[in-house]
């Protein structure tokens, strides 16, 4: 008796481990490519430079109106050099390999085969393709959210957090 249910015991796990098993890397290619991976990242390198902007110009409210401009072509400028390296087909390929080992860490096979189902059906197929649409829409009132609770955090709290800062350095409240 107490065999039979060690067997059964030993089924059991040896059942649940083989349902938990990781997802293979081909799979996880195949599901970035019915997830059309590499348009996402295309179309969300696409979307940045308009939400940099955006948060930029929130971020300004100390420069003065004639200087905006000029600050905004800087910026603009190094957005562009950024965007370039992070285009780069080595950062790109790295990118992809970090995605990949995520995918592996997080879901199982099972898993990963249900969103290769999912996202290969037409439903999955409109919802990736509508996924630029939904991040324009969202990306920069989320930005405006956060960008203004941060403002009034830091307004609530910065002064005094920085003198805790600065009790914990040099034990007064301004180090110099």
């Amino acid at each position: 008796m107490k065999t039979r249910l060690m067997c059964a015991a030993v089924l059991c796990v040896a059942a649940g481990l083989a349902q938990a098993a990781p997802a293979s890397k081909a799979s996880v290619e195949k599901l970035f490519d019915v997830q059309n991976f590499d348009k996402m990242m295309d179309d969300t390198a696409k979307a940045m430079p308009a939400a940099a902007a955006a948060s930029v110009q929130q971020s300004m409210p100390d420069v003065p109106a004639d200087k905006r401009q000029k600050v905004q072509s800087i910026i603009n400028r190094y957005m562009s050099d950024y965007m370039r390296e992070v285009g780069e087909k080595s950062t790109r390929a790295e990118i992809r390999r970090v995605a990949v080992e995520g995918v592996q860490k997080v879901y199982t096979q099972e898993e990963v085969d249900a969103m290769i189902a999912f996202y290969g059906s037409p439903v999955g197929r409109s919802i990736t393709a509508k996924m630029p649409q939904y991040l324009e829409a969202t990306m920069n009132p989320m930005m405006n959210v956060m960008q203004s609770k941060m403002q009034a955090f830091q307004q609530k709290n910065g002064g005094r957090m920085q003198r805790e800062i600065n009790q914990a350095i040099c034990g007064k409240n301004t180090c110099q």
